[in-house]
């Protein structure tokens, strides 16, 4: 075997215990999600707002890495555990762009309909069969809404940063 060859078996074998190590650091991090819910004893599983944050500090310690990447990372590990923990069901107003949005922030962990208007998809959270609304992102957008005397918070803006392939969307829960 040539000194090339020997270099790159060096570093192939390298990524392959880096790979290791990363599927058992991610296998942890859904034993302790399993745990949360757990302690929770059935509560709220949905925190969309920590979820952003969560992003948010990752991205800003990140050295090189790329912040597309880094969300998109983040985003399948927190879908993964939101799935395995019961799933969501989301909906979605007015927008097929918020629909798509809405598909790569949740991914398997929701059921996702989209609706005719906004106030439709607004209307599905107080009535207590969806977990939040997703909206296309406008600065005429209020905070909260009250909808048959429940108010409804605005609680995250996703996608993190900004991108050409999805728009920014509204995540909307019921204040409880």
């Amino acid at each position: 075997m040539n000194e090339q060859n020997k270099i790159l078996v060096k570093l192939r074998n390298e990524i392959d215990n880096i790979d290791k190590n990363l599927l058992q650091l991610i296998e942890n991090r859904s034993n302790l999600a399993s745990k949360i819910i757990k302690a929770k004893e059935g509560g709220d599983i949905f925190k969309p707002k920590r979820e952003e944050d969560l992003i948010k500090k990752l991205l800003s310690v990140s050295k090189k890495s790329s912040p597309q990447f880094i969300e998109n990372v983040w985003r399948l590990l927190i879908s993964e555990n939101l799935f395995l923990q019961g799933g969501l069901k989301i909906s979605v107003g007015s927008s097929q762009k918020a629909l798509d949005t809405a598909k790569w922030h949740f991914g398997r962990a929701a059921k996702i309909k989209l609706f005719k208007t906004n106030a439709d998809a607004f209307k599905k959270i107080t009535s207590g069969n969806y977990d939040a609304a997703v909206v296309l992102f406008k600065n005429n957008l209020k905070e909260t809404y009250s909808i048959d005397k429940v108010c409804i918070k605005r609680l995250a803006i996703t996608p993190v940063i900004g991108r050409d392939d999805l728009v920014k969307t509204v995540i909307y829960k019921k204040e409880i």
